[in-house]
């Protein structure tokens, strides 16, 4: 019998410790696989009316800057899964990365900050099913291979719970880097009064009223589909993750994307449509998208897209929303 303090009961140990670490290695990187997948299956998906695909880029930007995007988030998003960091410095990360392959131009931002969050909600969910020690090696080496044996339901059913956990947590610091990240990326958005991203002096500002960076979403949760998520606990894409489960099943994983965006948009004005063009242009494009659910064949989706395209219309923020629904879907074990 091995005694405590003995060297094969230390051995014992040792060889457990570092199989843990190797399981919970895995769940990670299976996290952030799942991440990437999300964003690349919505990228290449068409026609998705006014957003690069693989059919076609835009002037300025061109569906290989996208692809580099997406696999340049993959190790932050580990890092996510793995608890190291938090939602703001996360997505500061994200972005930064893309200077690393020369990109200059906004590719998936609004994704990074809808889905960094679900990373680290994803892994601490993982952690409170079961630590990899409380299991047997072949459940989680299962993940990714067997359904029933990986239990998909039972690793991710805290899912929504820990996500409201991740956003409460927020701070100051989180603000701070979420706006760094967001001059970084160039995005646009609706201009307000009150800590507005484009203000000079929006650090003091900040630091003076300690908002947390789900204070600043709530404060723009009226105008902006992305801000909206984090203020109501992702609720929109909770429901998009389930109806991309049943349209996916019908029509395959192209056409399922293709229809859950433009089920998405006809029911919402896009937020970036809206910053840049208005509040009736973007009503005008959410009618289009309900008349091109009507056809099945997707053509009026193809004739829509070429119109957005050339009045310059990117619905991106409904992108977005996809992706973070995409993720969801896969964490919670999408067939397609």
């Amino acid at each position: 019998m091995n005694r405590p303090g003995s060297r094969s009961h230390r051995e014992a140990e040792q060889l457990s410790e570092r199989s843990a670490g190797g399981v919970s290695d895995r769940i990670s990187d299976w996290i952030a696989q799942c991440a990437v997948l999300a964003m690349l299956f919505e990228l290449s998906s068409s026609p998705k009316p006014g957003n690069v695909d693989r059919c076609h880029d835009f002037s300025d930007i061109s569906f290989h800057h996208f692809l580099t995007s997406a696999i340049s988030a993959y190790p932050i998003f580990r890092k996510a899964a793995r608890a190291e960091g938090s939602p703001g410095s996360l997505i500061l990360e994200g972005v930064q990365a893309w200077g690393e392959w020369g990109l200059r131009s906004n590719t998936h931002f609004g994704s990074l900050v809808l889905m960094m969050p679900l990373a680290l909600a994803a892994g601490q969910a993982r952690d409170r099913a079961g630590r990899p020690h409380d299991c047997s090696h072949g459940e989680w080496q299962a993940v990714g291979e067997d359904e029933e044996k990986a239990s998909p339901d039972r690793l991710f059913e805290r899912l929504e719970e820990e996500l409201a956990r991740v956003l409460r947590s927020t701070t100051i610091q989180d603000a701070v880097d979420f706006y760094r990240a967001f001059g970084l990326a160039g995005a646009r958005v609706v201009s307000v009064d009150e800590f507005c991203l484009k203000d000079p002096q929006w650090k003091e500002r900040l630091m003076e009223a300690r908002r947390s960076l789900l204070d600043l979403m709530m404060l723009s949760a009226d105008h902006d589909i992305v801000a909206r998520e984090w203020a109501t606990d992702y609720k929109r894409s909770f429901q998009l993750a389930g109806r991309l489960q049943e349209l996916v099943s019908s029509y395959g994983l192209n056409d399922g994307v293709v229809r859950a965006f433009l089920e998405a948009l006809a029911q919402v004005p896009d937020s970036l449509i809206s910053a840049k063009f208005g509040q009736e242009r973007s009503l005008q494009v959410s009618q289009l998208a309900a008349e091109a659910l009507l056809d099945p064949s997707l053509d009026k989706a193809r004739q829509m897209d070429r119109y957005l395209l050339e009045e310059d219309m990117n619905p991106g923020s409904t992108a977005d929303l996809i992706a973070a629904s995409l993720f969801i879907s896969l964490l919670r074990r999408l067939r397609f």
